[in-house]
């Protein structure tokens, strides 16, 4: 022990006895706005509860033609076509928790962890539907990767919508925030002069198109990003085992599991329905 006119036990002298706490609350990691898998057609879930593969057929008008008098009709002979859903793509998140961590960490790990195992799926699910704009099936596109979208760009992809006589309701527009950083640039967007066109800060576009922002587009800033402007039709995705969080004690291992599992399948139903916004 030493003794002396300024000697006291300080934080460095008593440093084996402080506290140290940790805090129940936790700085949990950013999500995505998950916005693809919210705004396809889910239409055919109901169909295919039971089985891995569902067909949808296309019909066509018949094309009508001029009767002469005293002539016999003639007959079209219509051959059809279709696309179909296959269940194909199985994602899964899990973790495990060993009984002899509980006693010793001063929060509850599991209760923390659950939102992330379903987010998990989750965000795969809208990656592989937000991967559909680039990979070849949808044709029509307006704009360079990596450059700043004009808004000639956005009146071609609404041509190529209505040149397809695609209804006007359900019709949306998914970008990254690069792609709003330079509509923000544009006065149609930000000057009252044009509040006919937009509902507040990019909120949509002429009235019929809401203007979702997500990060989880395809691409990257240096590169630019897969946007797109699209009717609700242009892909059909089929969830078929939701995704569900699932705990189980494990006794040969002594441990708490956790895991959700996920099933579904997409296809481009209708590529003229869609429009790829190539861009920042």
């Amino acid at each position: 022990m030493t003794t002396g006119s300024t000697e006291f036990i300080d934080v460095t002298t008593a440093d084996y006895y402080l506290e140290e706490k940790w805090s129940q609350q936790v700085t949990m990691e950013r999500k995505k706005n998950l916005v693809f898998a919210e705004n396809v057609d889910r239409s055919f879930e109901g169909e295919l509860k039971r089985g891995q593969k569902i067909w949808i057929g296309n019909i066509t008008h018949p094309t009508a033609r001029a009767k002469s008098a005293n002539s016999a009709i003639t007959f079209e002979t219509v051959t059809e076509t279709g696309t179909s859903i296959t269940i194909s793509t199985y994602y899964y998140t899990a973790l495990a928790l060993e009984d002899v961590i509980k006693p010793m960490v001063a929060i509850n790990l599991l209760d923390k962890y659950v939102p992330g195992l379903s987010y998990g799926v989750h965000l795969q699910e809208d990656s592989d539907l937000a991967a559909i704009i680039d990979d070849g099936t949808i044709t029509q596109s307006v704009g360079t990767l990596a450059v700043d979208l004009t808004y000639d760009n956005l009146i071609r992809a609404d041509q190529y919508l209505n040149d397809a006589n695609v209804p006007a309701d359900q019709r949306m527009i998914i970008a990254s925030p690069a792609c709003k950083a330079g509509w923000l640039k544009l006065d149609h967007f930000i000057n009252k002069d044009y509040g006919d066109l937009t509902k507040g800060l990019l909120g949509s576009w002429l009235g019929q198109y809401p203007i979702y922002i997500t990060t989880n587009t395809d691409g990257s800033n240096a590169a630019g990003h897969d946007s797109v402007m699209m009717h609700k039709q242009a892909i059909a995705h089929i969830t078929q085992i939701k995704p569900a969080v699932r705990t189980w004690w494990d006794g040969d291992y002594q441990c708490v599991k956790m895991s959700c599992l996920t099933t579904y399948g997409s296809t481009v139903r209708r590529a003229d329905h869609a429009v790829w916004l190539k861009g920042p």
